[in-house]
């Protein structure tokens, strides 16, 4: 069981170093307005944050990015076209961000490690590591003993396990939906990873599963990242996310409608819009008193 951030370190160097930076390479708010495309990281099967429908990717870190798009159309004062773009893993996904060969990502876990490489926003969730686990077992680390956990290679649940279940053994798949799949079929009866990610999809994988344990592993806020040294890019993220959270907060209609059919009442996850705004307004005002100090 071995997830280590040496391996991660490793693949964003190597992705870093092999991309020639240039003397003054402009920064990623120029390149966006010259371009008119911000482009953002994207994962299938990564409900509630991301996942392919059609043509096109939908999910709470997409509503987020379009927020994020606004924000850079309005400064800019141009047209500014969102543009997913897909990836197969999570480190395929950091390492683009790390490089500065993609712009953004909306539905990052934050670690320290990964810290070292992006730049992350204000948080728009926050989570933390369970289990999708059969009927009767309650996802402790005692009810894991001889058993095989999936989880998808290089996330946080999957090293939160590592750490913790010394007597299970992880099944690594390469991104969330070849690990939601293995569920479904049976290849495997535990699923460990993000909770609100293990809710959004539970329906679709293993209805008659728990979500255990009820205290998680650990917990984690999810925002969006950026490449590094990018304030310009980073400043009007965090404005963006701050004005979708506080007109979700106001009641506005738009908002609650875009983040409630992905969490809210009546989703798979049906977090209380009471629980939600809580969250929000703690973000804000963190926030703010960050800004005063």
């Amino acid at each position: 069981m071995a997830v280590r951030l040496t391996a991660l370190t490793g693949a964003l160097l190597s992705f870093t170093l092999g991309v020639l930076q240039p003397a003054h390479a402009e920064t990623v708010l120029e390149r966006v307005s010259r371009t008119g495309r911000v482009n953002t990281v994207v994962l299938n099967g990564d409900l509630p944050y991301s996942t392919q429908q059609g043509n096109a990717y939908v999910g709470l870190g997409m509503e987020f990015a379009k927020e994020i798009q606004k924000e850079l159309s309005d400064y800019t004062g141009k047209p500014i076209q969102l543009v997913p773009q897909p990836v197969n893993s999570i480190n395929e996904g950091l390492a683009a961000i790390a490089s500065g060969a993609v712009d953004l990502s909306c539905g990052a876990g934050f670690s320290w490690g990964r810290a070292m490489f992006v730049d992350y926003t204000l948080p728009f969730a926050l989570s933390g590591t369970r289990l999708i686990t059969p009927a009767g077992n309650d996802g402790t680390p005692a009810a894991l003993q001889g058993k095989t956990i999936g989880a998808v290679k290089h996330s946080l649940a999957a090293h939160a396990i590592e750490k913790t279940v010394t007597g299970g053994e992880l099944a690594l798949f390469e991104n969330p939906a070849a690990a939601l799949e293995a569920l479904k079929n049976g290849e495997v009866q535990f699923l460990a990873g993000d909770s609100l990610w293990l809710l959004a999809n539970r329906g679709a994988v293993d209805p008659k599963g728990n979500v255990a344990p009820t205290v998680p592993y650990n917990r984690s806020a999810v925002g969006c990242v950026v490449p590094e040294n990018n304030s310009g890019l980073l400043n009007l993220s965090n404005l963006a996310i701050a004005k979708l959270m506080q007109a979700y907060i106001n009641d506005d209609p738009s908002a609650l409608q875009r983040i409630n059919q992905w969490v809210g009442p009546g989703s798979s996850v049906n977090l209380s819009q009471d629980v939600i705004k809580a969250y929000f307004t703690n973000v804000l005002l963190s926030a703010a008193l960050l800004n005063l100090s």
